[in-house]
């Protein structure tokens, strides 16, 4: 069994005791997760930091799975979901992720995933788009922002200075799964992989014809903002990808899908990397 633990320069861990301050809806959805830290070699369970609105205390829920240990440097990926409250599909998909590599912790090898399925716990509990204050948190970034959401997860970003940094949102757009990045070599190397990854896991809903499938995003879009890494602060710079979630995908389509780009995009990275070294 692992002990809970909290993020660098963060006090507050999050476990089963602690869940009794959290709303509802959020113990409902954390505390399998929590369940399966008491018991796993694996996976870490914890709190980047709390807050307080209107004397209701939020926290932001953070998860590390730690997989078994490799042959060169360990790799940090992060995983960001739920940062629009009425979007669930990627926390939904990051708790099935989590469940499978606890299955199959060799998939994780070599690399440390750390997972924020909740990033806007005030939106996720009223299941809405934004916060009480009504303001979508994806424009703050890296801009001054005094929202304790952007402090907490722009802090998590600089301190784990990932290799590379996932987004999960659904998407409204026609045609599919899309895996959208700035990167050509990202596009070939990763993308289009967890694009054929995601069909696979989707059978009759998607085809290799589709409009946006493998699309390549050249600037950020309006649906899908680059706000994760759009910043200088981060030296190097981790890749970036966004994984859109087709919105009329029904539930387990949608999480199957994801997992399975997410999957890809573990393993194709890993690959890249061991190239690398090996050149």
């Amino acid at each position: 069994m692992r002990a809970l633990q909290p993020a660098q320069l963060i006090s507050t861990p999050l476990n089963v005791e602690a869940l009794s301050d959290q709303p509802n809806v959020t113990q409902r959805f954390l505390k399998p997760l929590l369940d399966a830290v008491e018991n796993s070699e694996y996976l870490l369970g914890g709190s980047v930091g709390q807050f307080t609105v209107e004397h209701n205390l939020f926290q932001i829920p953070r998860f590390i799975f730690m997989g078994p240990t490799g042959g060169g440097d360990t790799i940090r990926l992060g995983i960001f979901a739920g940062l629009h409250g009425d979007d669930p599909a990627g926390a939904e998909a990051i708790v099935e992720f989590l469940r499978e590599l606890e299955l199959a912790p060799q998939a994780a090898r070599g690399c440390h995933i750390y997972a924020y399925p909740i990033c806007n716990p005030i939106g996720f509990a009223a299941r809405s788009r934004s916060q009480t204050t009504g303001e979508d948190l994806a424009g703050h970034f890296w801009s001054g922002s005094s929202q304790p959401v952007v402090y907490y997860l722009e802090r998590e970003l600089g301190v784990h200075r990932f290799h590379g940094v996932i987004s999960l949102r659904t998407a409204n757009h026609a045609g599919g799964f899309s895996v959208d990045t700035k990167s050509d070599v990202l596009n070939r190397a990763l993308a289009q992989p967890a694009l054929q990854a995601s069909r696979e896991l989707s059978p009759g809903r998607q085809s290799g014809d589709e409009p946006n499938a493998g699309l390549l995003q050249a600037s950020p879009g309006p649906s899908m903002p680059n706000f994760h890494t759009a910043t200088d602060k981060l030296s190097p710079a981790p890749f970036e990808l966004h994984i859109g979630i087709p919105g009329d995908f029904p539930p387990p389509a949608q999480i199957q899908g994801t997992v399975g780009a997410l999957k890809s995009i573990l393993d194709s990275y890993r690959s890249l990397v061991s190239i690398g070294q090996n050149l």
